[in-house]
């Protein structure tokens, strides 16, 4: 195989773990066979692999799941010093805000 990338011809199947993200869920997959180029760690997902995924994930979804969200933390320190400065709610509004913008990804 060569790789769509660099057009390295030393493309190796490595086990890897992958992380997307389908229907407000993350989902972490661990050992999913891809081929991945000795040159550049350029990698892809094949069809049977992301089929493999899928599958697993309509069959994940029919159960009861825990959904994760990814935010940031708000840019003062500590809550303390927030509190201190008086920023707290301008700190909940950004944390709100952050929230809301990862919900909608």
């Amino acid at each position: 195989m060569i790789c769509q990338k660099c057009g390295c011809d030393a493309v190796a199947e490595e086990n890897i773990s992958y992380q997307m993200e389908c229907r407000n869920h993350l989902f972490c997959f661990e050992d999913v066979p891809v081929p991945k180029c000795n040159e550049c760690g350029h990698i892809v997902i094949t069809q049977e692999a992301m089929g493999v995924m899928l599958a697993k994930i309509d069959q994940l979804s029919q159960k009861a799941t825990i959904s994760y969200h990814r935010c940031r933390w708000p840019k003062a320190q500590s809550l303390d010093e927030q509190t201190q400065q008086g920023a707290s709610s301008q700190a909940a509004a950004e944390l709100v805000e952050t929230i809301n913008k990862s919900a909608r990804k």
